[in-house]
């Protein structure tokens, strides 16, 4: 009688164990379990076979043949994901997108329907900074199956140390060939043979093998006109593309970080203000990839952005009533009381929704609305004369 109990219990034990999962995947067992989602998860090891694998696609994608669906799948995850491959359908791992978010409700939807339509709601990773309102946790939540949704523990600005966040970094860092970390007023796109889009982006980072593409920063002239459905922007929006904004774009704006150096680094953000990061960038990855930074959202909603940056970084009283903010920054300034580092987000919360006038060149887009591949000569012609290698400290 033992032996016969000990027997069942074994086969019971041997049933399981097949039924397992035989890799560790802990990226697709969080994306597709939003209910077992928690930030300190990044470090674990789960075990996980993601359905949506294709040993047909991804030999197609790999040009190798596997005698098993495992034998593919153990591949794809020791090699395929870090060089991007497409592992499905019209899926693949050639960038993570990390957005850091709070209380945006109005730029949410925006983002999120160019950037599912860049690279796909798989490579999405939004890191939501401790919100509270209402309508935005609303919004949020409609995405909350089909993006990686993380509540970041952190103030937001933490969110760019490496050291700091080790363990999220090396989590994203097993799971896709690059990686960067945008707020939602940036749109990545690429540049090539007098073109930019979307698909450009793709092409350069699937093709490519720079450690680091520095998007360059291109500031939206005047605010944008909305269109009725609310999700995307009223007609082309025009770019800043002067010599001047070119260089303080490529300095400040963010890197496209390749995934086997991430965690050696201390900053995945800005570009050249970063010293261990600007040592990685080498002149032929300059000009390529650029973000349309909307940061020109007309004067309400500026306000109400730059308020959240006062607000947390305890420039003006959480209670205040927004109506009284602009004395009240007008006064610290006047007394002095501002830090000069802060004096950026004073100032501009006070200028909020003024036009500013282009100091030169500039060139038109609807990419965000559309984001397919347009031919652009104004573009085309700033960025082909411009000398990005003066810039580089190497």
């Amino acid at each position: 009688m033992d032996l016969q109990r000990w027997t069942f219990h074994a086969w019971q034990r041997i049933r399981c164990f097949a039924a397992r999962p035989r890799f560790h995947d802990t990226y697709q067992y969080l994306l597709e379990r939003p209910e077992e989602r928690h930030f300190d998860r990044c470090g674990s090891d789960l075990r996980h076979e993601t359905p949506f694998f294709s040993k047909r696609v991804y030999e197609n994608s790999r040009r190798k043949r596997f005698f098993s669906r495992r034998d593919a799948y153990r591949d794809w995850l020791a090699v395929g994901r870090t060089r991007g491959l497409e592992f499905g359908a019209g899926l693949n791992t050639y960038l993570k997108v990390v957005l850091k978010i709070k209380d945006d409700a109005y730029l949410l939807p925006k983002w999120m329907d160019y950037y599912g339509r860049l690279v796909g709601w798989h490579n999405i990773i939004v890191m939501d900074c401790g919100s509270r309102d209402e309508a935005y946790l609303s919004l949020l939540a409609e995405y909350r199956e089909r993006v990686l949704l993380f509540s970041y523990p952190h103030y937001y600005d933490n969110l760019h140390d490496v050291a700091f966040n080790l363990n999220f970094y090396r989590f994203v860092s097993r799971s896709c060939k690059y990686l960067c970390v945008v707020d939602a007023d940036e749109f990545v796109f690429g540049y090539r043979d007098g073109t930019i889009g979307g698909d450009n982006l793709l092409s350069i980072l699937s093709e490519g093998d720079e450690p680091i593409y520095p998007g360059t920063w291109y500031q939206n002239i005047a605010a944008p006109a909305e269109r009725s459905d609310d999700r995307a922007w009223q007609g082309p929006l025009r770019f800043d593309v002067s010599r001047d904004a070119i260089a303080a774009g490529t300095f400040n704006g963010k890197a496209i970080v390749r995934s086997n150096i991430c965690p050696d680094l201390t900053h995945v953000g800005h570009n050249l203000h970063v010293g261990d990061v600007a040592a990685r960038i080498r002149p032929d990855a300059c000009g390529r990839i650029g973000v349309l930074h909307v940061s020109n959202l007309g004067s309400t909603q500026a306000r109400m952005r730059v308020l959240r940056h006062l607000k947390a970084k305890g420039l003006v009283p959480s209670d205040m009533p927004s109506d009284s903010v602009a004395d009240f920054l007008a006064e610290a300034i006047a007394r002095g009381s501002i830090a000069q580092g802060d004096r950026h987000y004073a100032d501009q919360f006070l200028r909020a929704g003024e036009v500013a006038a282009a100091p030169g060149p500039t060139f038109e887009t609807d990419l965000i609305a559309r984001s397919v591949r347009e031919r652009n000569p104004d573009f085309q012609r700033q960025i082909e004369a411009f000398d990005f290698a003066a810039l580089l400290p190497h």
